[in-house]
């Protein structure tokens, strides 16, 4: 249980400090490069004081999660600063239907009927969540929806890379599997910041070590919480609820309150928690 609460709170949090980082005209890029950085070295740290061999198809497998982390994060950062794009990009948490779906079809789970009660009241909640944010731009441009498409797609699958190490990694060689990930992500990053214009100082380093505990934390507690919970449920539950909890941040300490479509998403979510933990 304890696992399944503290997913969307660390998905909250890289939701909500890279809002903050934007806020106050740090670079982003910057700043994730340090994040996945740090991130390697938690794992590293770990897997230095337990070693244990990689399995060469997880080896591969971390390998392309860290391409799909390293390549969702450099297109999501530029929905921060257009308001119209930003609001698709949280509709991008729709992307749970990937690994939702695939967790029906390929693993053939079958979560008990309250449980996906609760499942499709999050997939509900997060159209809603998102649409009340405020749009002063709602014209459907084709580079908005290629970013959407884009952000479904490869948010699609790291939650889908997680699952299948789920299901076909044993959970002793995670943190390996994860400092491969973390690896990579890094090396993307440090290869582009000349591209993205990368400022080296203090407040980005500091930054990045912070954002690595939630990167680093919620891919181990998605990876725990599906031990307990089928992926039907944990994937929405865990989207759902992390874009309910950013907004009700946003609306305490930047005073961005919700309307009644917000209002409602959050009312759903906290439905749908009731019925997933039944």
């Amino acid at each position: 249980m304890i696992y399944l609460l503290l997913t969307p709170l660390l998905y909250a949090a890289q939701s909500v400090v890279a809002r903050h980082i934007q806020r106050v005209g740090l670079n982003l890029y910057a700043v994730g490069g340090f994040t996945y950085l740090f991130s390697a070295l938690l794992y590293g740290l770990h897997v230095a004081r337990w070693p244990v061999p990689l399995d060469p198809a997880l080896l591969g497998a971390g390998v392309l999660l860290g391409l799909l982390f390293a390549a969702t994060y450099l297109v999501f950062v530029p929905t921060l600063a257009d308001r119209g794009v930003s609001v698709m990009a949280a509709l991008c948490q729709l992307s749970a239907l990937v690994p939702m779906v695939a967790s029906l079809v390929i693993w053939h789970e079958q979560p008990t009927a309250v449980r996906l009660a609760g499942a499709v009241l999050c997939l509900v909640a997060m159209p809603l969540l998102a649409l009340d944010k405020g749009v002063t731009d709602t014209e459907l441009t084709p580079r908005k929806v290629l970013i959407f498409l884009g952000l479904v797609v490869l948010n699609g699958g790291v939650l889908l890379m997680l699952k299948w190490f789920d299901e076909r990694g044993p959970q002793e060689q995670f943190s390996g599997f994860m400092l491969t990930t973390f690896t990579v992500a890094t090396a993307v990053m440090a290869a582009l910041w000349p591209v993205y214009r990368g400022v080296l100082n203090a407040a980005t380093v500091g930054w990045g070590a912070g954002m690595s505990l939630s990167y680093a934390g919620a891919s181990l507690m998605i990876v725990l919480a599906l031990k307990t919970f089928e992926g039907a449920v944990v994937f929405p539950f865990a989207e759902a609820t992390a874009l309910a909890l950013t907004v009700a941040f946003a609306a305490f300490f930047w005073r961005e309150i919700p309307g009644k479509a917000g209002l409602a998403g959050i009312a759903l979510v906290t439905v749908a928690a009731v019925l997933i933990n039944l």
